[in-house]
């Protein structure tokens, strides 16, 4: 790793050092808590940051759409558009000029319309300076979350549902829901677009049959494995 130029080292300890509390003025209704957003950490840091001649360029590296297929509960098939993105970042002052190969964050968000990738840029950009600067910002940690002995009590715990037994699975459809997540893991081509999948099937992994949910756990095993290891 190439060493930090004191310069830098010396700018970002001076924001430490007097950035208050940030602001929380979102809130987020599902998790029911406040939380920072891009805005208010803007607002925090970026006149600090002029102050003490630091300057934070983010560099877009790479941005690559992927189509995904899945049946909603009528039967229809609906296609997203999911977005692959990695930003690196550079940091600068008047007299040096640092950045790393592991200075760097990765999305992969659904594409809803131009918003989509100015809000994936902006999140990136929230955290790297959130982590910059250790700045308190509210977002829920794991620590935070309710905690339940077992897979079944967990869903209960948060409001979910039983899982369905095999019959019931056969006689609703799930079945064909389960094979839909089946081919959507293997035709993953990175670990973020299968970490993704299994988000957004979420709901429908968590009821599946157990014998189902097994199978799917170990599907995404092999293919997390798999894309794992042809990244090394």
């Amino acid at each position: 790793m190439t060493p930090i130029p004191s310069s830098i080292v010396q700018a970002i300890c001076q924001i430490k050092v007097t950035v208050d509390a940030v602001a929380k003025s979102q809130r987020n209704a599902h998790g029911g808590y406040n939380f920072a957003s891009t805005d208010d950490i803007y607002a925090a840091v970026t006149r600090k940051m002029g102050e003490v001649g630091l300057v934070l360029i983010v560099l877009e590296d790479k941005c690559e759409i992927k189509r995904v297929e899945k049946t909603d509960k009528g039967g229809q098939v609906v296609t997203s558009q999911w977005g692959h993105f990695e930003f690196s970042f550079v940091l600068a002052t008047t007299s040096d000029t640092w950045t790393d190969a592991r200075s760097m964050r990765t999305l992969f968000i659904q594409i809803t319309g131009p918003q989509s990738f100015q809000s994936a840029q902006s999140y990136a950009e929230k955290a790297y300076l959130r982590s910059l600067f250790k700045l308190p910002t509210g977002d829920m940690d794991l620590d935070s979350m309710p905690q339940a002995d077992s897979e079944d009590d967990q869903i209960a715990l948060a409001g979910g549902r039983k899982r369905k037994s095999s019959a019931e699975g056969k006689r609703d459809g799930s079945v064909k829901v389960f094979n839909e997540i089946r081919a959507a893991i293997s035709s993953a081509i990175n670990p973020e677009m299968l970490r993704h999948i299994r988000e957004n099937y979420a709901e429908e992994w968590a009821t599946m049959a157990p014998a189902w949910a097994n199978t799917l756990d170990e599907d995404y095993g092999v293919k997390m494995d798999e894309l794992q290891g042809a990244a090394a």
